[in-house]
Parts: C-alpha cells; sequence; structure tokens
C-alpha cells in the first residue's frame, strides 16, 4: 500500500509539473529564430503589414487599431506603397489592422488582427532569452 501511495504521488507530482510547464505563457516551446531573440525582453516589437500594390491600387490607406476594430482607438494611419510595411508598437497588446483598396470601382476594406507578446525561449538558444510572437498580418486582396 506505501509503494502504491509513493507512486500515486510521484505520478500527480510530475503530471502536475509537466501542465505547468504547458501552460506557461511567459514562455514559449515554438521553435525561435536565436538571431531575433534578445538577452533583456523588449517593450515593443514590428507589425509586418503585407498589402496589394497594384495598377488600381498603387497608394493604400492603412490603419492601426489598439484593442478591437470597433474600439476606433487609432494609434497609426498612414498611405502606403510598398508592400510590406513594419511599424514598431509596444507589445502586450492586440491590434487591428485595416487596409482600404478599390476594386473594380468599389471600396474594399481588408481586416486583419493580432497580438504581440513577449515570450521567453528557454533552451533553445545558447542563453535564456525574449522573442517577439506575433506581428504577422495579411491584408491582401484574394485572387
Amino acid at each position: 500500500m506505501n509503494r502504491l501511495l509513493r507512486i500515486l504521488f510521484f505520478g500527480y507530482l510530475f503530471l502536475s509539473l509537466l501542465l505547468l510547464t504547458l501552460c506557461n505563457k511567459e514562455t514559449t516551446n515554438q521553435p525561435v529564430d536565436c538571431s531575433q531573440c534578445f538577452p533583456v525582453a523588449p517593450d515593443s516589437g514590428f507589425l509586418a503589414l503585407h498589402l496589394t500594390i497594384n495598377g488600381e491600387n498603387r497608394k493604400v490607406p492603412v490603419a492601426v487599431y489598439e484593442g478591437n476594430l470597433e474600439d476606433q482607438d487609432v494609434r497609426f494611419r498612414d498611405t502606403v506603397t510598398q508592400p510590406t510595411i513594419k511599424i514598431l508598437m509596444p507589445a502586450g497588446h492586440t491590434y487591428a489592422v485595416t487596409a482600404r483598396y478599390i476594386q473594380g470601382g468599389d471600396t474594399l476594406i481588408a481586416v486583419d488582427g493580432t497580438s504581440l507578446e513577449i515570450k521567453k525561449a528557454v533552451g533553445q538558444c545558447s542563453k535564456t532569452c525574449y522573442v517577439v510572437m506575433g506581428g504577422y498580418l495579411d491584408l491582401r486582396l484574394r485572387k
């Protein structure tokens, strides 16, 4: 009976530690690019906006909102002429982004959202470091 209790105790302890590790929101188990890893946790990261620039849309108005689009909390607004731009924004927030296109005389608005999170990468690079997760936004027109 004593042996059975010991096995149950260590089994419970093992499962508890495993769940704590898997549920830790401050670390990442995803593979990271060590060249993009920082020794100190950054306070900001880049939003990478991927856009369609074509004959009808040589200039695309974009707007970045902190939080939900419905909150209308605009943090950045510009007219873009490149298919990809990067915007430095504070980490630890969610963002919604819109891009306004003209197609066949109609106005189309592309919407995407992401969050910028700072995660600790443990055991993947030569030293523990921090990476920025998220930030990719696909606002391209579909064909």
